[in-house]
């Protein structure tokens, strides 16, 4: 009987390799004291101030940025990467033209979806949107930046040992100090010569006494996260190599392995909900075709007839998109060699919330109508609008197989963002309201609800003579004080203020 050989611990360890020690380029490393800088800014004029000219200037900042760290790893930049960043550069406007807050939130959110898309895809040098887009954008906003997501601060301290960098830092520091002396007698000679330089300097002087610093300790901390992130996202895709970028073959073998359920048990768990529609709206269609032939229905208000359904036909359109997905991933006949069963139940379900979508938008196009806009109907509107768009889509998908629902998705959802964010909403629903009210077509011009919105709104209020121009003025004054990261609406706001007094 042979004897068990003996192992600890210790020798185990000593067996395993090293895991390689990062090294870090002199691009890198600088780009990690820029990341900190960025990742600093970014907390202070996007997420602890109004945003305006200067989040655009520093998103601009942070796209460059972006690509001259990816050209200076070997990358570059083909069709569809210049065209995403186009897209990243225009969108970073929109915290310039408009006042708000809504969609600079939501702008924010799809820079942040596009920005890190674009690292991924120039990073592998993508040529196309694939039809895996959602495993990737996972891949490109969690998984890259949170797997180098310590690399920022390795960066900086591999920074602190290069003895020639380190002895840099110390020249300029010492060059600094020395400054300082010399600094203070010309300045305070400059003040005794010139009236104007002293003020120059007490404005100076009393701007830096206002810094509220505790305030800038904590936007420091938090902006420390967001660099690591920036950085790790930028650096784990440079030296992504072929193993870690996702495969459109690796997917297409999950896919396929998630394809265990029989189609016929689909059909029949789906069959009860289809025969469930068909019933509703059988009963339902005197209530349908009156929106259709912009009747109002007896007994009911066009408030309660708009807006009666719309969270439901949400849930719903959800569910059946739900459905949908899981029919076409989980069937076992599926995707080249679908079945017509498969797509006759994927088409039905579309159908059914086309009709039901079609049919709120006509309600709420009978009830602007007659109480004109408001933000909460033109989001809805411009939703409802989203959702017929991408179910058509998917019935196309049905007949099509080679067709590139996530390419024409992406390029439906980045027109109608820019719709809604480039037409501005607030200004447009004034301009609006005030036509409708100006023909006759409404019977009374609710200035209140004008002026509770932005200054885009307000603007267009102002030009108007159905409004107090002194009272909206004067509520509006607090907002434009000299310094302010402001955008265009309230800068024209505030030189009508100006003009006034």
């Amino acid at each position: 009987m042979t004897e068990a050989k003996e192992f600890n611990s210790s020798e185990i360890a000593a067996e395993l390799p090293e895991k390689p020690e990062k090294r870090f380029s002199v691009t890198e490393r600088i780009f990690a004291f820029i990341s900190l800088m960025l990742g600093f800014a970014f907390v202070r004029y996007t997420v602890f101030s109004v945003t305006g000219f200067v989040t655009t200037a520093l998103y601009i900042v942070i796209i460059t940025a972006a690509i001259f760290f990816i050209r200076k790893s070997g990358k570059r930049l083909n069709g569809l990467n210049r065209l995403l960043v186009a897209v990243l550069y225009l969108f970073s406007t929109v915290f310039s033209i408009t006042d708000n807050r809504l969609i600079k939130i939501l702008d924010v959110a799809f820079l942040f979806v596009i920005g890190t898309y674009f690292v991924y895809s120039a990073s592998g040098e993508k040529k196309r949107i694939s039809r895996f887009l959602p495993f990737e954008m996972a891949d490109a906003a969690v998984f890259c930046p949170l797997s180098d997501f310590g690399s920022e601060l390795h960066a900086v301290k591999s920074a602190g040992s290069d003895n020639r960098l380190a002895g840099t830092v110390k020249m300029i520091l010492v060059g600094l100090a020395a400054a300082v002396p010399l600094t203070a007698v010309v300045g305070a000679l400059l003040i005794s010569a010139d009236d104007g330089i002293e003020k120059l300097f007490n404005n100076i002087f009393n701007a830096i006494s206002g810094i509220d610093l505790w305030g800038i300790f904590w936007q420091a901390l938090i902006a420390i996260p967001c660099a690591c992130y920036l950085f790790g996202m930028l650096y784990s895709n440079a030296h992504r190599d072929g193993a870690d970028s996702f495969d459109e073959l690796v997917y297409e073998e999950k896919l396929n392995n998630a394809r265990r359920i029989r189609n016929v048990i689909l059909y029949t768990m789906v069959t009860p909900i289809c025969l469930l529609y068909i019933l509703f709206f059988i009963s339902q269609a005197n209530y349908f075709l009156s929106a259709f032939s912009g009747r109002l229905p007896q007994g009911l208000l066009y408030s309660e007839y708009a807006r009666t359904g719309f969270f439901e036909l949400v849930a719903i359109a959800a569910i059946n998109l739900a459905v949908i997905i899981i029919m076409n991933v989980t069937a076992e006949k599926g995707g080249t060699s679908k079945p017509a069963g498969l797509r006759f139940y994927s088409i039905v379900l579309c159908v059914f919330t086309i009709i039901m979508t079609a049919v709120a938008v006509s309600k709420m196009t009978m009830y602007v109508s007659v109480y004109g806009l408001t933000r909460l109907r033109f989001y809805t509107t411009w939703f409802m609008f989203l959702m017929l768009a991408f179910f058509v889509m998917i019935i196309i998908k049905q007949f099509r197989f080679d067709f590139r629902i996530a390419k024409w998705g992406t390029a439906v959802f980045t027109f109608m963002f820019a719709l809604l964010c480039f037409c501005r909403p607030d200004a447009l629903i004034a301009k609006y309201n005030i036509f409708m009210y100006s023909s006759g077509h409404l019977e009374e011009l609710d200035i209140d609800a004008l002026t509770e919105m932005s200054d885009d709104a307000v603007y267009e209020l102002l030009k108007t003579d159905y409004a107090d121009r002194e009272e909206i003025l004067t509520s509006r004054y607090a907002r434009h004080k000299p310094g302010e990261n402001q955008n265009l609406s309230s800068v024209l706001v505030g030189y009508e203020l100006e003009r006034t007094q």
